[in-house]
């Protein structure tokens, strides 16, 4: 068995994706190799080679149609060839909390009934009529309203299809989909334009007759809002959360709306607990910077703890510097307004360079990680804190200690606090001072300043 999934440019797409392969290898018994991550043309490569160190199977996807909501129906094109008997197409914005495996017909495509009529009957009757359908599929109930719907009309979200039969619904539900993107006009008049994948699905099932099960939503389990659920079969575990992207919070945890029973609660907590056991930096900064850009760097970048930052540098000479290297500088915020010589900033979310870039064009901005040059003052404000392990964290005060000509800001603990045990962005490793004094590097290492929890040193070479 496969699983597979598709990553778009959006950051947020990587993000979730990272999440759901945790929570397939945590919870089933495919192997990182049974695991195929789709990516658009669009995504970068430094994402493939994330989800390639996991193990996972990483591809280039071709777009299909319009490019934007049917791409599903271009993944079996990479899984043709591969010795596979079963792959169940997954949406990103999912997470596994028990086995959904176990839900899966060996002998028929399976999938979970849309929680609402998308689109209304009348209007799926009619584009079936269009279609040249001469008989219809049978009428059965939404999950989430009073409404109805053909079957085989499926949340995309999760389509679980035996390979044997991938090859005939791959090619009908293509030339559906197709025939349904020349006449749009009738699902754009609603606004159901990005419904096509499901409901071409539908008709393909229709007219190839394969084998079909209707799957209880314990594996396609809607929580972006709250509702009925009337496919849940209470007597097995929840295994599969379709949160989709709005429950997602400012600290990349889920926050649905529809968590509110008993086990919606439970399921929640568990799928945010390996959120954290699994946190991936680079991907989250580029998350935040696009969906939350107001909140940005954080706290240490907005409010007092800007105008502090920004005080404390001008008083410890930063515009009179002849160069300025600024590790982590995030969407530049704190420096932006600053009359700064010969300014270079880096970061390793590619979203939050482009936000600085709009600021300064006339400033110079890399991708961390990089080889940079030697400044004669450097600057690292609250990126130290988010170094996972002990080991990037040694590097990263190496990594501006050898940078600093003259002088170096920067902040960091000092010692390990409740708050951040408890936290999982942040991390404590060793007291700032002492990691400053292994360097060697410095004449003069003092205390100037603190904000929040972290506190500020100076340090000055010769």
């Amino acid at each position: 068995m496969a699983a597979s999934f598709i990553i778009d440019a959006d950051p947020v797409f990587a993000y979730t994706g990272w999440n759901l392969v945790h929570s397939i290898l945590k919870h089933t018994a495919l192997a990182p190799s049974d695991i195929h991550v789709q990516c658009t043309p669009e995504v970068a490569d430094r994402v493939l080679e994330r989800f390639q160190s996991l193990g996972c199977q990483t591809h280039r996807l071709t777009r299909f149609g319009d490019g934007r909501y049917c791409n599903k129906l271009a993944a079996w094109e990479n899984l043709r060839d591969q010795d596979i008997d079963h792959v169940v197409f997954l949406d990103t914005d999912m997470i596994c909390i028990s086995d959904f495996t176990a839900f899966l017909p060996k002998d028929a495509i399976g999938g979970k009934v849309v929680d609402h009529p998308n689109p209304e009957l009348d209007l799926l009757d009619d584009l079936f009529n269009r279609a040249g359908f001469a008989d219809r599929p049978p009428i059965i109930q939404v999950e989430a309203s009073e409404g109805t719907t053909y079957q085989g009309n499926c949340n995309g979200g999760f389509y679980s299809v035996p390979s044997r039969f991938a090859d005939t619904l791959f090619d009908v539900w293509r030339k559906r989909a197709e025939q349904l993107l020349a006449d749009i006009e009738p699902l754009r008049a609603v606004g159901k334009e990005k419904h096509v994948d499901q409901i071409s699905f539908c008709m393909a099932l229709h007219e190839t007759a394969l084998p079909y099960v209707s799957l209880p939503s314990n594996v396609n389990y809607y929580l972006h809002f709250p509702g009925p659920h009337t496919q849940f079969d209470p007597g097995r575990p929840l295994a599969l959360i379709h949160y989709h992207n709005q429950s997602l919070n400012v600290l990349g945890l889920l926050e649905p709306l529809g968590a509110v029973e008993p086990h919606e609660v439970e399921g929640t907590r568990l799928a945010n607990a390996l959120i954290r056991e699994h946190f991936d930096t680079q991907l989250f900064w580029d998350l935040r910077y696009d969906l939350f850009p107001e909140r940005g760097s954080g706290i240490g970048s907005r409010g007092d703890n800007l105008a502090y930052k920004r005080d404390l540098l001008v008083a410890e000479g930063i515009e009179n510097a002849s160069s300025v290297l600024d590790v982590g500088c995030g969407d530049l915020e704190v420096v932006g307004s600053l009359d700064l010589h010969d300014y270079l900033g880096l970061d390793q979310s590619r979203q939050s360079l482009d936000v600085a870039r709009t600021k300064r064009p006339d400033w110079q901005f890399m991708l961390a990680p990089c080889d940079a040059p030697a400044a004669e003052f450097v600057i690292c404000f609250e990126v130290l804190i988010h170094q996972r392990s002990l080991d990037e964290y040694r590097q990263l005060v190496e990594y501006v200690a050898q940078r600093t000509l003259k002088r170096l800001i920067i902040s960091g603990y000092d010692a390990q606090d409740d708050h951040v045990a408890a936290n999982h962005m942040i991390y404590f490793h060793e007291p700032l001072r002492l990691s400053l004094e292994a360097t060697g590097r410095f004449s003069s290492i003092q205390q100037i300043g603190g904000h929040s929890d972290v506190v500020i040193y100076r340090c000055d070479v010769g």
